[in-house]
């Protein structure tokens, strides 16, 4: 640039303060010109040659960190070539819907299998294999949360006893078990905050020995009896053993019925109403009704009907089709019946003589009075344990006198 031209430009922006002629004044009059050509920058790339081979010059530490890098995102590439082939990456196909129904029932058919064979190989096997039976029921339901660690003794020592002295009285045993477990389960992945309105809720419907001892023990005490009165050849042993096995058909056809009734009941959509008044009542009250909970006590009272003739056929000291026990099918009928008749004696048992009242403090309900509770109904004579136990063996009364009356 000429001398000239450069004054012209001083002249024109040199009175302006601040200006960038100006600071280029200041530079030249310290002794260097501002249109002096500054050193090069270095602009060389940061980049791997090739794969792992840093290019030269480069610092180390950033060379193995771009290495890395290249690694980690190899592997992710890799990972996502591989992701449609992972179980949860795809939708379940029909096969796999079908599979997840029949494995459980090839499951439940090989353990009654082990079961039958631990009765027909002398009484040694029968009492240790029925423990080891007992042990396993307990482990999975320990394991699947269905039971806690003092309800999980408890089922091994009752479910080795009831297995050992009968085994239709096992079997029907296991299948009530096996299958509220799993009705409690999928009601609560259906609908767990459905289910969390009572302050004694359980997530995964756990439970603890009392509540075992309560659905579990006097069966033994009914199946221990006929097992001792199996060895009378009296006319009048036969008519007991023959009302003991009924009841004990009674108790847990009452029991499953109940449990489905529960589990399955509040998912209704349908308000409950309580049975005494069928007035509208708030979901988990004692005493309330569905039709979906009364369906799904006449299925669980099936299931135990069934269960019983089918593992009657089924018994080593049976005759199968051919013998008497094939046109027991009534027993199927006192099943449903059962399931259907214990569920209302529970039913009409909570809400009279069971507690139900609303806290204030946790928003929600509970079996205790208590300072922060509002009565809701029900005297508090009994607790949920109770009722259970209460109808259950009422069911079980009824359940063998109708089966004297129709086995004569």
């Amino acid at each position: 640039m000429s001398h000239r031209r450069r004054q012209r430009q001083q002249q024109q922006f040199g009175g302006r303060q601040g200006s960038p002629c100006a600071s280029s004044s200041a530079a030249a009059s310290s002794g260097g010109s501002p249109f002096e050509e500054q050193p090069p920058i270095d602009t060389t790339y940061v980049r791997l040659d090739r794969v792992g081979e840093p290019a030269e010059g480069m610092d180390p530490k950033v060379a193995e960190a771009l290495r890395r890098v290249q690694a980690a995102m190899s592997d992710a590439e890799a990972s996502m070539q591989r992701l449609h082939t992972l179980p949860s990456a795809r939708l379940p196909t029909a096969w796999d819907r079908l599979l997840g129904v029949l494995r459980p029932a090839v499951q439940f058919a090989a353990l009654a299998a082990a079961c039958a064979a631990i009765h027909s190989l002398g009484a040694a096997v029968r009492l240790l294999g029925s423990l080891g039976v007992g042990l396993g029921v307990a482990w999975y339901g320990l394991r699947r949360s269905s039971l806690s660690p003092s309800g999980a003794a408890a089922a091994a020592l009752v479910g080795g006893a009831t297995l050992g002295a009968s085994f239709r009285a096992g079997l029907l045993l296991l299948t009530f078990f096996f299958t509220s477990s799993k009705i409690t389960q999928a009601g609560c992945c259906l609908g767990e905050e459905l289910k969390d309105v009572d302050e004694d809720h359980k997530k995964g419907g756990q439970r603890d020995w009392r509540q075992v001892s309560c659905l579990y023990l006097l069966c033994s005490a009914f199946i221990a009896s006929a097992a001792a009165a199996a060895g009378g050849a009296a006319a009048s042993l036969t008519r007991l053993l023959t009302g003991l096995h009924a009841a004990f058909l009674g108790y847990y056809a009452c029991c499953c019925g109940d449990t489905w009734s529960s589990e399955l009941g509040q998912l209704s959509p349908e308000q409950p109403r309580l049975i005494t008044t069928l007035r509208p009542v708030q979901k988990g009250t004692n005493g309330g009704v569905t039709l979906l909970g009364l369906a799904a006590s006449v299925a669980g009272g099936l299931a135990m009907g069934l269960t019983f003739w089918l593992s009657t056929l089924a018994s080593p000291a049976g005759s199968g089709l051919a013998g008497p026990a094939a046109r027991q099918w009534q027993l199927v009928a006192l099943g449903v019946a059962a399931g259907l008749v214990g569920s209302l004696i529970d039913s009409m048992l909570g809400a009279t003589i069971q507690f139900t009242g609303y806290n204030v403090r946790t928003k929600k309900l509970t079996g205790r009075p208590g300072p922060d509770v509002s009565p809701i109904g029900g005297l508090a004579v009994l607790d949920n344990n109770a009722v259970n136990l209460v109808s259950a063996c009422a069911t079980a009364a009824l359940t063998a006198a109708a089966a004297l009356a129709l086995f004569r």
